[in-house]
C-alpha cells in the first residue's frame, strides 16, 4: 500500500476545513459590508429625524416669539376680532414670554436645527459634526422648554394608580 493514499485521506478533514474557513471569511466580509451599511443608514435616518423634529420646534418657536407692533399696523394681522376668533376655536399658540435671551436661544436653535447646513457625507468629520450640532440642538431645545414653560418631564411618568412607588406627585424643591 502506498502512503500517499492516506496521507490524502487523513489530510481530507483539514482541506475541507480550510475551504469551509476561507469561504466563511469571504461570506463574512460581504454579510458584514451589508449589515454595517444597513445599520449606518438606519442611524443616520434616526439623527436626520430627530434634527427635523427639533427644526420643527425652532419654528414653531419662532412664530410663537412676540414681535413689537406698531401703531400704524392695519389689515388682517391686526383684527382684533380675527385674533379673538382663533384664540377661541383654539387654533392659536399663546405668545412666548417677551424675552431677548429666550428668542436669542430660539435662533441659535434653528441654526442648529436647520437641514441645508448640515453635511450629510460619509466622513469622520462630518459625522462628528452633525452629532455635536444635534447634541448643541437638544440641549437649548430643552432650555427653551424650561424657559417657556413648556418642560415636560420624561421622569415624571406615572402611573396614576396612587401606588407608593408613584413619585410624580412629589415637587421638587428649588
Amino acid at each position: 500500500m502506498a502512503s500517499g493514499t492516506f496521507d490524502e485521506v487523513l489530510g481530507l478533514e483539514e482541506q475541507f476545513y480550510d475551504e469551509g474557513y476561507q469561504q466563511g471569511l469571504a461570506d463574512g466580509i460581504k454579510a458584514g459590508q451589508i449589515e454595517g451599511r444597513t445599520f449606518g443608514l438606519e442611524k443616520g435616518f434616526e439623527k436626520y429625524v430627530e434634527s427635523g423634529r427639533l427644526h420643527g420646534k425652532a419654528l414653531v418657536w419662532a412664530n410663537r416669539t412676540p414681535r413689537p407692533q406698531s401703531k400704524t399696523a392695519t389689515g388682517p394681522e391686526s383684527n382684533p376680532q380675527s385674533d379673538s376668533h382663533l384664540a377661541a376655536s383654539g387654533l392659536k399658540l399663546s405668545n412666548l414670554p417677551a424675552n431677548a435671551r429666550l428668542a436669542k436661544h430660539v435662533k441659535i436653535l434653528y441654526a442648529l436645527a436647520e437641514s441645508e447646513s448640515l453635511s450629510t457625507e460619509n466622513t469622520e468629520e462630518a459625522v462628528s459634526d452633525f452629532d455635536d450640532r444635534l447634541k448643541r440642538a437638544h440641549v437649548k431645545a430643552k432650555l427653551i422648554e424650561r424657559m417657556a414653560g413648556e418642560a415636560r418631564g420624561e421622569a415624571t411618568a406615572s402611573s396614576k394608580d396612587g401606588s407608593i412607588e408613584d413619585v410624580s406627585v412629589l415637587n421638587a424643591r428649588h
